[in-house]
């Protein structure tokens, strides 16, 4: 086996929306509302824009422990700095949450850094939120969504319920060591 040799596996992650909206500061004039197209206005201490986020309960298969994992968009179309900045805030206002910054998405692909993983398996959490995301807020009817993960590539395959996605997340791990 060569270095290029690569690590494969596959597992189901549910992915349940809890909210989407804009994080603001706390004295902002919209603090706590829910506007009437449904987007909450979060307050977290600190931040100064307000980047979109989208705010998600996660859990693995066989695992009873649901996580919290945002995916803030930190896309161009906006201020493309204002994610990035929002985002030691938001770990410090949720600090039991992951946080993903959607940096760059197209029909069928996307590419995404994640705050600090805690525990094994949240780059698969991390990776069906993101492929929801796209299929959800975008309509992208991709199968699979392939995401780039920091150094880590998935192909998630996604069915929709009335409340949640069961996602299929294909883990592809290139040893370090890899040429690129």
């Amino acid at each position: 086996m060569t270095a290029r040799a690569a690590r494969q596996r596959a597992v189901s992650v549910q992915v349940k929306p809890i909210e989407d909206g804009f994080l603001v500061p706390p004295g902002h004039p919209w603090a706590g509302d829910v506007t009437p197209g449904r987007f909450v206005m979060l307050p977290v201490p600190g931040v100064e824009h307000s980047p979109q986020y989208f705010r998600y309960s996660t859990e693995l298969q066989g695992d009873p422990r649901a996580s919290e994992l945002f995916v803030l968009i930190a896309t161009p179309g906006g201020d493309p700095s204002a994610a990035p900045r929002a985002l030691p805030h938001l770990e410090r206002a949720f600090p039991s949450a992951t946080v993903a910054l959607l940096l760059d998405a197209r029909t069928g692909w996307a590419r995404a850094s994640v705050s600090a993983l805690k525990d094994a398996g949240r780059e698969e959490l991390a990776a069906g939120c993101v492929a929801a995301l796209l299929a959800g807020a975008s309509w992208d009817e991709s199968d699979p969504i392939l995401v780039e993960l920091d150094e880590e590539h998935f192909a998630v395959s996604l069915v929709h319920h009335i409340d949640h996605w069961d996602a299929v997340v294909d883990t592809h791990r290139v040893d370090a060591t890899d040429p690129p």
